[in-house]
């Protein structure tokens, strides 16, 4: 057997499947409803769907432009052999982040009118960066203040090492329509472009919308953006479709006796003799931890509770005759033989998210890409 410092795949009890079929499908839909080029946002290991081979995937797609939130991020990428544009919007300024990101040709996000010249002299003589202005026009989170952005965007026009290839924003308040918050962050952000223009400061790419952005306003005036929760199929909406499922396996059938408590604290007694399946998958891999006692799986096209506390490794679910051991247990995404939960669905059984949930996929999940 090779050595290998992770879980062999043959040894894992977890199957993830991702479809590039749907990957393909969604990127066409939000390209088409934006009016636009997406950046699929790949960030916090693509949303727990693998950075690497998502990045390849999207790559395979002729996908220009992929955002990562850290420059450890972009520079995994890097490592991985990727080649295309990437940007990275958060960094530690004060280290060489920067400078070995802009080595690697990484474009990078200024969010500090502050930063410039902290950056412009930690690079080297002759280099030149590529960055993109990220202006705060209301989600009060990091970005150059609004008030600041034309100051900060001469700065960098006028420094020979930048190149001031992005303009962009970020909305807070994007999930509804006509939202008054979210109109008047792109009445800000329409407005410094045309104040920049005015001064003959026109960047490569102007990117204001993620998912719900695209989803609900309109941004044909813009030629960029950002998609995480609608590429992976997240986003509730019918023209987008989750990319991945997940199942599991039976390991073990056994019978319980009347009266008997199932897990930790025995949070479930049985009213009568209750035949259980044991499947390993646990909070530590994704399974949300909850009193709620509502979670559900599909085995054999059937419905079946999670019994008592989830643990760490394994859970317990409701067995029916015929069941056997090795028999697939299906927590979300597959639609097929009755096995129709959907994330969200698990996330509301759980009290959480479906973000919660898929970014948190542990090492004990094998991925698998089709």
């Amino acid at each position: 057997m090779k050595k290998c410092s992770k879980i062999p795949a043959e040894f894992k009890n977890i199957t993830a499947i991702v479809s590039t079929q749907d990957v393909k499908k969604n990127l066409q839909y939000l390209k088409k409803k934006s009016g636009t080029d997406v950046m699929p946002i790949l960030k916090a290991n693509a949303y727990g769907h693998g950075i690497v081979e998502m990045a390849k995937i999207c790559r395979r797609l002729h996908v220009k432009h992929i955002g990562v939130a850290t420059i450890g991020e972009a520079m995994q990428l890097r490592n991985s052999g990727d080649k295309g544009r990437i940007l990275a919007w958060l960094y530690d300024v004060h280290s060489d982040q920067v400078r070995d990101a802009v080595a690697q040709n990484i474009d990078i996000a200024i969010f500090n009118e502050a930063h410039i010249p902290i950056i412009s002299k930690s690079l080297p003589k002759h280099s030149v960066a590529n960055v993109h202005l990220f202006v705060d026009t209301g989600i009060d989170r990091n970005g150059v203040p609004h008030a600041e952005a034309i100051d900060a965007a001469i700065k960098l026009s006028n420094d020979p090492k930048f190149k001031l290839v992005g303009l962009m924003t970020h909305l807070c308040c994007a999930e509804t329509k006509d939202n008054a918050i979210t109109n008047k962050q792109f009445r800000l952000f329409r407005k410094l472009r045309q104040d920049l223009l005015d001064r003959n400061i026109d960047p490569e790419l102007v990117h204001v919308s993620a998912t719900n952005g695209i989803l609900n306003y309109d941004n044909s005036d813009f030629n960029l953006s950002r998609s995480g929760a609608g590429f992976y199929g997240i986003e509730e909406n019918k023209h987008l479709t989750p990319i991945l499922s997940l199942s599991s396996i039976i390991i073990q059938l056994k019978n319980i006796p009347k009266g008997e408590g199932i897990g930790y604290d025995r949070k479930y007694i049985t009213h009568a003799n209750k035949f259980i399946g044991i499947v390993p998958i646990g909070y530590a891999d994704l399974i949300p931890l909850t009193p709620s006692e509502k979670l559900c799986v599909f085995v054999n096209g059937t419905k079946r509770k999670v019994l008592g506390l989830e643990s760490m490794d394994q859970i317990v679910i409701e067995a029916k005759k015929g069941d056997k051991m090795g028999d697939k247990v299906h927590l979300f995404g597959d639609n097929k033989r009755g096995n129709n939960q959907s994330l969200h669905d698990f996330a509301r059984e759980g009290s959480t998210t479906p973000f919660n949930i898929i970014t948190r996929m542990g090492e004990r999940v094998n991925i698998k890409y089709v």
